[in-house]
């Protein structure tokens, strides 16, 4: 009774330090992937920062616009353009 009891033993320790080696694995696994970063290096120097500062120019660019009414934008001008022709000679459209 003696050797098999020894042998149970071993298999006991040799399953948990198996169980201890696979979890430590794992656990390295899951932290490294929580970590590392997904963004490349070349994705990383593309990505500028916004600032968040907005310039009066602008603002006064924004109310000096032109401002169009439906009635312009239904009606658009037609502007005939001059079209070349086989003699040389152009001719309006």
């Amino acid at each position: 009774m003696k050797p098999k009891k020894t042998i149970s033993m071993y298999v006991l320790m040799v399953g948990v330090m198996t169980l201890l080696v696979v979890g430590s694995l794992v656990m390295f696994q899951i932290y490294s992937a929580l970590t590392k970063s997904q963004i490349t290096e070349v994705q990383q120097k593309a990505i500028k920062p916004l600032d968040g500062n907005i310039k009066n120019e602008v603002v006064t660019n924004l109310v000096g616009r032109r401002w169009f009414n439906r009635l312009e934008l239904d009606n658009p001008i037609v502007i005939n353009s001059p079209v070349a022709t086989e003699t040389g000679k152009v001719e309006e459209e």
